[in-house]
């Protein structure tokens, strides 16, 4: 190989080497999404590159477990954080970012409930089909979906005729395609959604507070100017404008 060449390679591998350095994973919750994704956009600023990786808390959570490369991690509930912390991941306690509320929405816009405790309204609407929710034993937002109907006191019939799916993405996009009369999915997922309306919200009394706490997973400075970018002021107002509470410990 030409001795010139060689001085080359190694500037080449070096610059590579840094820039892949600087990269840091985000795992979040699929209701995270655009918040993820501003990040991205901010970070590039700093000359930081952000990778989002996407999915149920509770499958990144057990990839984190795992050895998964996470820098950052958001959960759509405290149960699946908590479940990382007690195996002593994360540089520091995580912090509660943000809230959100349940809504049942359709894919047809002329359907609408006036009383959610009442199992002859829901089969009227479903008419035979199913009801599109989270999986209701380890995806937050049908745990969530659970708990209120269970305190609706209409789960025990309407369990059995539910669409469990691995995240609230794929919740709406059953609602989106029709391919369920109705969802239940978060006040977010309804707002930036053109094909799925609202039907009704969930009375935020029947289920447990909805709380995405984050957690630096890195001790790297990149990762720590990223996480501290979820919880500054420029961020909490995107998370109104995008539907969410925005919380502090």
């Amino acid at each position: 190989m030409p001795r010139i060449l060689i001085p080359l390679l190694l500037l080449f591998s070096s610059f590579s080497f840094a820039n892949s350095n600087q990269t840091v994973y985000v795992y979040a919750a699929s209701s995270m999404t655009q918040v993820v994704e501003r990040l991205i956009e901010k970070a590039q600023g700093q000359g930081i590159e952000v990778k989002g990786v996407y999915g149920s808390s509770s499958s990144l959570a057990r990839q984190i477990s795992q050895g998964a490369p996470a820098d950052i991690f958001i959960s759509a509930n405290t149960q699946w954080m908590d479940y990382l912390e007690q195996q002593g991941e994360g540089v520091k306690p995580s912090i509660n970012i943000a809230g959100n509320q349940l809504v049942v929405v359709s894919g047809n816009k002329d359907v609408r409930f006036d009383r959610l405790d009442d199992l002859s309204n829901w089969n009227k609407m479903l008419d035979g089909q199913r009801l599109a929710i989270g999986e209701s034993n380890t995806v937050p937002v049908g745990i969530y979906a659970k708990q209120a109907l269970q305190n609706l006191g209409v789960w025990q019939s309407l369990s059995k005729h539910t669409a469990p799916m691995k995240n609230t993405r794929a919740v709406l996009a059953m609602v989106e395609r029709q391919q369920v009369p109705m969802g239940i999915v978060y006040v977010t997922d309804a707002k930036q959604s053109k094909q799925a309306h609202l039907v009704s919200a969930i009375p935020m009394d029947l289920y447990e507070p909805i709380k995405y706490p984050a957690l630096l997973l890195s001790d790297r400075s990149s990762a720590n100017q990223v996480y501290k970018a979820l919880y500054s002021k420029e961020m909490s107002q995107y998370l109104l404008e995008l539907g969410f509470t925005p919380l502090t410990q």
